[in-house]
């Protein structure tokens, strides 16, 4: 089996050619590449060793553990870990806006939650590639072609293992905040894929029953925008900013005394009734922040103790509750609605921004440095370009974006149909005007201390460089 090696990402922060934005500060670029070198050197400790764990302690004498670790390394390493590395650079933003320098074993759990992600997308691009029948991921076979057989079920071992990774790490309402993170932008995305497979039949019914309203009205960009909001922003920046929330909170919470982490209006929010519960759960406790462990804890994660072992149905409720209001404190505390708000669109465009370049690539992009071979036109996939085409093209033009798969010339008919169109230059009017909306809207936020400037606009810089780099000549 051919081995993986991760891509080095300083590179892409070099872009060259005309800019649509100005760069990040030199200094910046540079620490940022260190944190993605510091990173990808952390997988043996993380991934390797919790899967070493796994077979230890869960699944002690089954064969399959070489076989799983191969699977491992050649599904989530390889690629640039963008998501991973976002968790652990924004969360480090926010801790040292908050003068909070994380200890080793900090840095460990916050990068955990990165490669947790990180097996989650590993997950979702063999799902994908199974759904596209793409043939190469990354300069290589897309697994389904590497291991035919096992490759479905390794796309639940993936998503599963991600979980047992966060909670091999972490623990109490931290790990519960994050889980349910997870657990929440997970099924956003699955209904996003049901969305953009939905679409590939409306292409295939339109080529044996021509419907021009249909086409229009179907495969429109507000429909585009649909499947790329919750198949890939969502997942892609939503959830990395949101972790990166919950981890700097639970950070600044232990690290520093209460009176030096918020104003007094964003403290705990006093109520008798968790007051109550929180002293009768921590009555014996020497730290007022010890933290309860989710995992001791009857149906929140696991109903694993024997019958004799299991609190009252009264305890449980009120741990529940202690939980819930721990959980409340970790992913809202000090977040006012305005920059909160102002957050989530920066992941929305920063999310759509990304998805379009990757459109783009699938058409314009030289594979040898993308790593795959296009497929959306022949997979029939509602891509921007397809979208952009339906809102342009003229009835008859329209009709040929929609022969049958498999058509002889197809592709080569599509591609002339953009090329006509002249959507190149549609997309890069419209990559100058999304750099400039993102850009304005992370100066927006000012000093804020709940959003990672910094890290949006070196990762804004990022995308912008891809294109740059893998633009086919």
């Amino acid at each position: 089996m051919p081995s993986a090696t991760p891509l080095r990402m300083d590179a892409a922060m070099e872009p060259t050619g005309d800019r649509t934005s100005a760069p990040a500060q030199k200094g910046s670029r540079s620490e940022f590449t260190r944190m993605v070198s510091a990173f990808h050197a952390s997988y043996q400790s993380i991934v390797s060793d919790s899967l070493v764990g796994y077979y230890r302690e869960e699944l002690m004498g089954m064969e399959g553990f070489e076989r799983d670790k191969q699977m491992f390394d050649y599904t989530i390493k390889g690629g640039q870990c963008f998501r991973g590395v976002l968790v652990y650079a924004a969360t480090l933003e926010l801790l040292e806006k908050h003068g909070v320098k994380p200890s080793a074993e900090r840095v460990k759990q916050i990068m955990s939650v990165g490669w947790a992600l990180e097996i989650v997308q590993a997950a979702v691009l063999v799902a994908d590639d199974i759904m596209d029948e793409s043939h190469t991921r990354r300069g290589k076979a897309c697994w389904h072609k590497v291991d035919r057989v096992h490759a479905y079920n390794d796309v639940f071992k993936l998503e599963h293992f991600a979980f047992r990774v966060l909670k091999r790490h972490l623990k109490g309402a931290e790990l519960f905040a994050i889980s349910q993170l997870f657990h929440g932008i997970i099924l956003k995305t699955t209904f996003g894929q049901g969305l953009d497979l939905e679409c590939s039949s409306v292409i295939k019914e339109l080529s044996v029953k021509w419907d021009a309203s249909r086409a229009r009205t179907q495969l429109s960009m507000d429909t585009y925008n649909r499947i790329i909001k919750y198949k890939t922003s969502f997942y892609t920046f939503n959830l990395p900013f949101k972790a990166a929330l919950v981890l700097a909170n639970h950070s600044t919470q232990r690290t520093l005394p209460p009176h030096a982490t918020a104003p007094s209006s964003s403290r705990r929010p006093s109520n008798h009734h968790t007051e109550k519960v929180a002293e009768n759960q921590e009555e014996d406790a020497d730290d007022e922040d010890v933290e309860l462990d989710v995992r001791d804890k009857p149906k929140l994660f696991e109903d694993t103790m024997p019958p004799q072992s299991r609190v009252n149905s009264e305890t449980k409720s009120r741990g529940r509750a202690f939980m819930e209001e721990r959980v409340n404190v970790l992913i809202h505390e000090r977040e006012d609605a305005a920059n909160s708000s102002l957050l989530f669109r920066l992941g929305m465009e920063l999310g759509e921004y990304f998805q379009v370049q990757d459109d783009f690539l699938d058409v314009y992009g030289d594979p040898k440095k993308t790593g795959k071979i296009g497929t959306d036109i022949d997979q029939r996939k509602l891509t921007w370009l397809m979208a952009t085409a339906v809102q342009k093209a003229d009835e008859k033009t329209l009709q040929s974006l929609v022969l049958p798969r498999g058509s002889e010339d197809r592709v080569k008919t599509v591609k002339t149909i953009f090329k006509n169109l002249n959507l190149r230059k549609e997309y890069l009017s419209y990559e100058k005007a999304m750099c400039e909306k993102i850009r304005s809207l992370a100066n927006d936020s000012g000093k804020s201390a709940i959003l990672p400037k910094k890290t949006v606009l070196l990762i804004l810089d990022k995308i912008y460089a891809s294109r740059v780099k893998k633009e086919a000549a």
